[in-house]
């Protein structure tokens, strides 16, 4: 049988030159995007340069992996919400479809007309029939499960716009369109008798497509009016897919996100940052001023993070401080600085060289955002890890704040206490009496001044080492190492804050003074490993400290013992029969990716029992505890978020929430003492009840 015979025939109905008309339109309409996003991107070179780029090979094959796994197969959207995130995979398969099926029609009647080659895929004319049929119904399928969810569910999240119908109609009239099309052409040839086209058998590959047509024929319909509804269909099919990316473009709507997010995700800072590291300010002495008040000084990155943000409210579902009755919502927040980005673009952009922009009718902080949206924020990432986009909001957030401590001095009081603390006493827990050595007691620690001679560093922390509750974690933690003969050193009364809290709350010159002391400390003593008990100087050391040359083996104790244990140093022998509810820190779960090893030690301890924590909250959907990010040492009003993780933590029924961070401990011992359960429930460090089942036990021989 001849190739153009065989199954569907190019420009059927429409005939030849004419129909070629159609690749005029569809290159208008890609160029009218490429045009917007040309444009576009004035916007975003506004900003200043990404220090983040790197290499770009590494960086585009990362991006390629992530967009195979999280944007093409779904894996992000449906891992965490199975209806959304099926109805997305559906709309989005279903265009990808029909896209190839329509290019690779246009590839193949190209190469057969101007090449005289006939493409393998021909020998499978017919038979793919059945697979673009049923692209066509996955989109319509994905269209329909978003009208269902947006006009009948309504969830609260959903910002329901007018262009939000608009999209979902033009999205399924294009592919009611194209079913009626082939419907029309296949009622007038495959299943024609007088047809050189017909062949019904052709035809039930279309199964969808057939039905429709068997329909038509069974009405009556004369093969004229079928030709001319087709011919007439065709141009408006065409018209509608070419308007709709011409629309799209024109007002940068919802659907650019097709573009722009996978740029967005590209240029994610974690392909070369640390996900836990902020973005350093460089030399302070260099800079013109500090943080971000306008667009200009927000990073290109930054910029492009407001134009990929598709409004879905995911990151608002999962930020503590929204679902707390807090001022702050990551969606509203980027939306809002995406609006401002478009309004003040113009005015940035007709500047002259080296000409002073001059100010803003508003404000990006104090009119648009306001400090007390900024204040809320735990920089626990639940946005940054449930955006589909890849938005990074605590980099915006912290950029702000860094503007309103460093060059407004608009700081929570009690924030602005603990600031001074540091810098006047080393630490943030101002009017504590403790010294760093106090822990010590009843322990066989030692010094490096005593003795440097050391496997490994214990860095004991600010809270660890001052807070009565917290000492009792550092001292199972000096038990566990002397079980496990591990040659162990602290620094004692060397040993300064970190520099954490300060930077997150804005103030980066405190932080790199605490981190440059910390440096000078360790280089002398010429620490290669440091073992840590707080997640939060373990994420600043290991991740923050190498941006000032700090470079260290740095672990987490939850890792660290956690291979005692596996190495067979330590075994836990005594049986802790209790019910125990994990609760993931924030700073060594979504921001370092420790999961396994604290369950590993608690997993190990016989007669305990492990259960996670309702509703998925555990994990990288664990709920935040509300002290990160500063909040420690801020007052907090209305609802606690560690009274919402408490609530949670109670729903399980455990006898004690297990923890593997300071902050967590403080948090939760509190909230089960405002709910009242202080007599029936407790909160305690993993290593207590590890020190618990290692009493009485005998160490094992080191190896």
């Amino acid at each position: 049988m001849p190739p153009e015979l065989n199954g569907r025939v190019a420009f059927w109905n429409i005939g030849y030159p004419l129909g070629t008309i159609v690749y005029l339109i569809s290159v208008l309409a890609l160029l009218a995007v490429l045009w917007s996003l040309y444009q576009r991107s004035k916007i975003w070179r506004l900003g200043t340069p990404n220090p983040d780029v790197g290499p770009w090979g590494p960086r585009v094959w990362a991006g390629v992996k992530t967009v195979m796994l999280d944007s093409i197969a779904h894996r992000r959207f449906i891992r965490r919400e199975r209806y959304p995130g099926t109805m997305h995979a559906l709309i989005v398969w279903g265009m990808l479809i029909l896209f190839v099926a329509t290019t690779l029609d246009a590839v193949e009647f190209n190469a057969d007309k101007y090449l005289g080659m006939h493409l393998f895929t021909e020998n499978v004319k017919v038979e793919r029939e059945l697979v673009w049929d049923i692209g066509g119904l996955m989109l319509i399928a994905g269209v329909a499960m978003a009208a269902y969810r947006r006009y009948i569910i309504k969830p609260p999240r959903l910002n329901t716009m007018l262009e939000n119908g608009v999209l979902l109609a033009l999205l399924l009239s294009m592919a009611l369109s194209g079913f009626l099309l082939q419907s029309l052409r296949m009622a007038a040839t495959e299943l024609e008798p007088t047809s050189a086209l017909f062949n019904p058998e052709w035809a039930r590959w279309s199964f969808a497509s057939w039905g429709v047509a068997q329909a038509i024929r069974g009405v009556g319909v004369t093969i004229y009016s079928m030709e001319v509804s087709h011919f007439v269909l065709w141009w408006a099919h065409a018209a509608l897919m070419s308007g709709t990316f011409a629309y799209t473009a024109w007002r940068f709507g919802p659907l650019m996100h097709i573009f722009v997010a996978p740029i967005n995700l590209v240029m994610r800072s974690s392909v070369t940052r640390p996900k836990g590291a902020l973005r350093p300010m460089g030399d302070l002495d260099l800079l013109p001023s500090f943080g971000a008040s306008d667009i200009n000084q927000l990073s290109v990155k930054q910029l492009l993070d407001y134009d990929s943000c598709t409004n879905c409210g995911r990151c608002e579902d999962q930020c503590p401080a929204w679902r707390s009755g807090k001022p702050l919502s990551p969606r509203k927040l980027i939306q809002a600085s995406k609006g401002f980005m478009v309004e003040r673009a113009p005015a940035l952009l007709s500047l002259a060289e080296g000409e002073t922009a001059p100010p803003s009718e508003r404000s990006l902080i104090y009119d648009v955002i306001t400090p007390e949206v900024l204040w809320s924020c735990t920089t626990c990432r639940a946005c940054m890890e449930a955006c589909p986009a890849f938005v990074e909001h605590i980099d915006s957030i912290v950029d702000m704040r860094r503007f309103l401590t460093m060059e407004e001095a608009v700081v929570p009081e009690t924030a602005m206490e603990a600031m001074t603390s540091i810098e006047q006493r080393g630490h943030p827990w101002r009017g504590t009496q403790a010294t760093r050595t106090d822990w010590m007691e009843g322990t066989e620690a030692v010094t490096m001044a005593d003795d440097p001679e050391h496997e490994v560093l214990l860095w004991v922390g600010c809270t660890s080492a001052l807070n009565g509750r917290n000492q009792a974690t550092a001292r199972a933690m000096a038990s566990v190492l002397k079980v496990a003969g591990v040659r162990y050193r602290v620094l004692g009364s060397e040993e300064t804050c970190t520099g954490d809290p300060a930077r997150r709350m804005g103030n980066e010159y405190l932080f790199q003074m605490q981190a440059e002391q910390n440096i000078e400390t360790l280089n002398g003593y010429g620490i290669q490993k440091i073992l840590t008990l707080c997640p939060h100087c373990f994420n600043t050391m290991k991740n923050e400290y190498p941006q000032l040359g700090g470079n260290y083996e740095v672990v987490h104790y939850t890792e660290f013992v956690a291979g005692l244990i596996k190495d067979g140093r330590i075994k836990p022998v005594g049986s802790v029969f209790t019910t125990m509810a994990y609760h993931d820190s924030c700073y060594i779960g979504r921001h370092n990716d420790i999961y396994d090893a604290p369950r590993q030690i608690a997993e190990s301890i016989p007669g305990l029992t492990l259960v996670e924590m309702p509703g998925g909250a555990h994990h990288e959907a664990s709920f935040c505890c509300g002290a990160g990010g500063g909040q420690m040492w801020m007052e907090e009003e209305g609802t606690r978020v560690n009274h919402i993780r408490t609530d949670q933590f109670l729903e399980t029924g455990a006898d004690s929430v297990a923890v593997s961070c300071p902050f967590c401990l403080q948090m939760m011992e509190e909230g089960i003492g405002a709910k009242g359960e202080a007599d029936n429930k407790s909160a305690k460090d993993v290593l207590e009840l590890l020190v618990e089942s290692l009493e009485g036990g005998v160490a094992p021989e080191a190896p």
